[in-house]
């Protein structure tokens, strides 16, 4: 049975090529730091320019200002890994997507925290707000039962 390595190495060129590409970038964005990383969601090149999609837009002025730091991470994996030989890169795109967070709906119980007793004088004079009162007794009894 034939490994990965042996499949993608029987590929035509041009699949090949790209996975390489994909590889460094993804060691690219894996070099820089972490406050970055964490909101970067992809990277592709096209031509002689990075693209990178990020998730948040406050961090796509700080990659602008770093573009200096990315061609330094990228000659440091050229030098100490000695990968990505063929990507030059010479200008940046930044660009944010907007992802909708789900929101989970939250359930809502009622509970009440002391138990009731039922235990009330009754000083209603009208006879219907009196009987109203002891159906009111009875409830709260049955229901600390």
């Amino acid at each position: 049975m034939k490994n990965i390595k042996e499949i993608l190495n029987h590929l035509p060129v041009p699949y090949n090529d790209k996975i390489k590409i994909q590889r460094c970038l993804r060691s690219l964005i894996s070099v820089l730091p972490n406050t970055h990383k964490k909101y970067i969601l992809y990277t592709y090149l096209k031509g002689e320019t990075l693209h990178i999609v990020t998730k948040h837009q406050g961090i796509n002025t700080e990659l602008y200002q770093k573009l200096s730091d990315i061609k330094s991470a990228l000659y440091f994996i050229r030098k100490n890994f000695n990968k990505c030989h063929t990507i030059k890169i010479s200008s940046l795109n930044i660009f944010t997507t907007y992802v909708k967070k789900q929101k989970t709906p939250k359930k809502v119980e009622f509970t009440l925290h002391k138990e009731l007793k039922g235990d009330f004088k009754n000083l209603a004079k009208n006879k219907k707000v009196y009987e109203a009162f002891e159906e009111i007794r009875e409830i709260i009894k049955n229901k600390n039962r």
